[in-house]
C-alpha cells in the first residue's frame, strides 16, 4: 500500500506541487490571461462543433453514415482542421 503510495505520490505529487509553485510566481495578470485562453478555447470548440451542425453537416451528412473510407478521412480531416482554425483564431485574439 505505501509503495503504491509513493509510486502515485512521485508521479503526480510532484508534478501538482510543480504547478503550485509556478503559479505562485505568477502575477494576478498571468493568471487572468491563462484563464482567458482556457475560456477562448471553450468558445472555440462550442463555435466550431455549432457552425460544423449548421453550414457542413447537411452537406457532408452525418460522419458516421460515411461508408467509403477516403470520403470520411476527407471528412475528419477537413473538420479537425476548421476546428484548429477556429480555436486557434479565438485564443490569438483574432
Amino acid at each position: 500500500m505505501l509503495k503504491e503510495f509513493k509510486k502515485y505520490f512521485l508521479r503526480f505529487g510532484v508534478a501538482f506541487f510543480g504547478v503550485i509553485i509556478f503559479a505562485s510566481f505568477l502575477g494576478l495578470e498571468q493568471v487572468k490571461i491563462v484563464l482567458y485562453k482556457i475560456g477562448m478555447v471553450i468558445v472555440g470548440i462550442t463555435l466550431a462543433e455549432i457552425t460544423w451542425i449548421f453550414f457542413f453537416k447537411p452537406v457532408f451528412g452525418a460522419t458516421e453514415d460515411i461508408l467509403n473510407n477516403e470520403k470520411f478521412k476527407a471528412v475528419l480531416i477537413f473538420r479537425g482542421i476548421l476546428y484548429a482554425a477556429i480555436i486557434l483564431a479565438l485564443t490569438l485574439g483574432l
